[in-house]
């Protein structure tokens, strides 16, 4: 579309424009637990599952600990209603038990109550 960021159009008016329905966040989150299951089914000597499967020691620096590519898929399996990681591990050994938990409609609240404050 030639827009920079100079222009100051929102994406939300990009995204309409170009008739997308679905945000890059939305895309991420439904493409990272098909990936998680992915590396889950394939064999464990591949580099996928060993980096998935594998523990870093170390001491890590001062701060707030980097968010790690599992806490954003124990993120998504949460909103899946999945309790913890080990039990979308386990079920994501079987492909079409796994599918069928990612096709699930997600809901998402259509809209966000405002609150009323009344002095």
């Amino acid at each position: 579309m030639g827009i920079t960021r100079l222009d100051k159009i929102r994406n939300t008016v990009i995204r309409e424009s170009l008739g997308l329905k679905e945000t890059i966040i939305d895309r991420v989150t439904t493409k990272r637990p098909k990936y998680f299951g992915h590396v889950n089914r394939i064999q464990p000597s591949r580099y996928p599952n060993i980096l998935l499967t594998s523990n870093i020691h170390g001491d890590r620096p001062r701060g707030r600990p980097a968010k790690k590519w599992t806490d954003c898929v124990k993120a998504d399996c949460a909103t899946r209603n999945l309790s913890s990681l080990a039990e979308a591990t386990s079920l994501s050994r079987d492909r079409r038990i796994w599918q069928a938990i990612l096709k699930q409609n997600l809901q998402k609240p259509s809209h966000i109550p405002k609150m009323v404050w009344t002095v």
